[in-house]
């Protein structure tokens, strides 16, 4: 019963505050309220700083800049080639596999639909309701920047407003829609196989979602920006975004182009860069 009333709970909380307070301080410099919550967060959660760039706890200017923390150059490396789809995150791949006449398994005997995931205002939708899909759940010690999993171009950024509900494992067992439900950012690119939406989902303690091209996103409406960056090309394993404390990534790719390798497991630990399958560029190519 504690465990049932820890998720349900989250039904009661006022989200968006706990959101702002959060943000606040996570992102106070004052030594005296810094130190303290990195060093517990350290050793609550595990976080091995050793491939950090930086491996003094103390020296990050905030929480954030510690909970956002580059890794050192040459830490994770990047497999395969150009037809190599990478896992864009450190995290646990808790689901993948085939979009089922538009749904997507978000845990045993819970789906959730493709075209309330990327909003109504995503009409491109229907060219996914077969595709690939992959969810990566990033835990609190993981390394929490986002990096593009296969070579495109930015085509359009998406931001949907919602609930900030927690994505740790029992919640999303436990919350029905849980992702179309939570906040999230919607990047969609253009690629040498189609179209790759990547969904950026927020969660309880996420403060807020930035990417390259927007910085950190402040919205509390539905809003679309097109591709009229100055750079909207980005190479395969670039990074592209963070979340501001941790969640959720959701791949998506068109029907028929990826075979998944074949050691994934449901729940394994994967690293930026590792391989999660390979796409065909072969216009009708079965997988």
């Amino acid at each position: 019963m504690r465990l049932a009333f820890s998720v349900w709970a989250q039904y009661l909380l006022p989200h968006r505050l706990l959101a702002t307070l959060i943000y606040h301080i996570a992102r106070c410099t004052w030594p005296t309220v810094k130190n303290p919550l990195i060093r517990w967060f350290t050793a609550h959660y595990a976080v091995d700083l050793s491939e950090a760039e930086k491996s003094d706890a103390e020296s990050y200017e905030s929480f954030n800049a510690f909970f956002t923390r580059r890794l050192k150059p040459g830490s994770r490396s990047i497999a395969g080639d150009e037809h190599t789809v990478i896992s864009p995150v450190d995290g646990y791949l808790t689901q993948f596999g085939t979009v089922c006449e538009g749904k997507l398994i978000q845990a045993k005997g819970m789906g959730y639909q493709i075209n309330e995931l990327l909003g109504e205002l995503q009409g491109e939708a229907t060219s996914l309701m077969m595709g690939s899909y992959a969810t990566l759940y990033l835990a609190p010690n993981h390394y929490h920047r986002v990096h593009l999993p296969l070579t495109g171009t930015l085509n359009r950024t998406c931001y949907i407003p919602g609930k900030r509900f927690s994505v740790n494992k029992r919640t999303v067992s436990t919350v029905p829609q849980l992702f179309c439900r939570n906040e999230r950012v919607v990047c969609w690119f253009d690629t040498t196989v189609g179209t790759l939406a990547m969904v950026l989902v927020g969660a309880l303690n996420v403060s807020s979602i930035s990417t390259k091209w927007l910085g950190e996103i402040a919205s509390s409406k539905p809003k679309v920006w097109y591709g009229n960056t100055p750079q909207s090309r980005y190479e395969r394993g670039e990074e592209i975004g963070q979340f501001n404390l941790g969640s959720t990534v959701i791949l998506v790719l068109p029907p028929k182009r990826l075979i998944w390798r074949k050691e994934l497991q449901p729940g394994q630990r994967i690293n930026m860069g590792k391989a999660l399958g390979e796409v065909s560029v072969e216009t009708g190519m079965q997988m």
